[in-house]
């Protein structure tokens, strides 16, 4: 008789994508079906951009950002990642499940497609800013394109 093979979901969190309804989701789904509960944080390099785009804008600073200003944005999403791990490595604890943490930088969109591709996820929990249909109709959703391209359950949570 074939062994059973262990089941995987994929919690993606980001600066811009936490939520505690989808920590609180992914935990107990992965309770209920025996899975190893992978959190991957992504820090998002184009969320920096955005950071120095609306300081630029407003004056703040010049057209170009500064060495130190963007390595004390990058340690502030790090902490951040770090501060999110821990709550959900908490509550993946309280409730007995396998939990296995990750931390990468890069394109949302294809960080997240590679492990979820590398976990071989049975599920992915992931969450979205709620956007106007305006917004909808110039921005394409990194969550929603990731529900297109993997190849098992993609459960997105939306947040304000």
């Amino acid at each position: 008789m074939a062994e059973r093979e262990m089941k995987s979901i994929v919690l993606l969190l980001s600066v811009a994508r936490m939520s505690e309804r989808a920590l609180e989701f992914a935990v107990e789904r992965a309770k209920e079906l025996g899975a190893e509960l992978t959190v991957l944080y992504i820090i998002d390099t184009s969320l920096a951009d955005e950071v120095f785009d609306r300081f630029t804008d407003i004056g703040f600073m010049g057209d170009k950002p500064s060495t130190q200003l963007t390595e004390a944005i990058m340690k502030e999403f790090r902490q951040r990642g770090y501060e999110e791990l821990g709550k959900v490595q908490i509550r993946a604890m309280e409730e007995g499940v396998g939990y296995n943490p990750m931390t990468v930088q890069g394109d949302f969109f294809r960080c997240a497609m590679e492990v979820i591709g590398r976990q071989k996820a049975d599920m992915v929990v992931a969450v979205k800013r709620r956007e106007s249909a305006l917004a909808r109709y110039f921005y394409k959703s990194p969550v929603d394109e990731i529900k297109k391209s993997a190849s098992c359950e993609v459960v997105i949570f939306e947040e304000e």
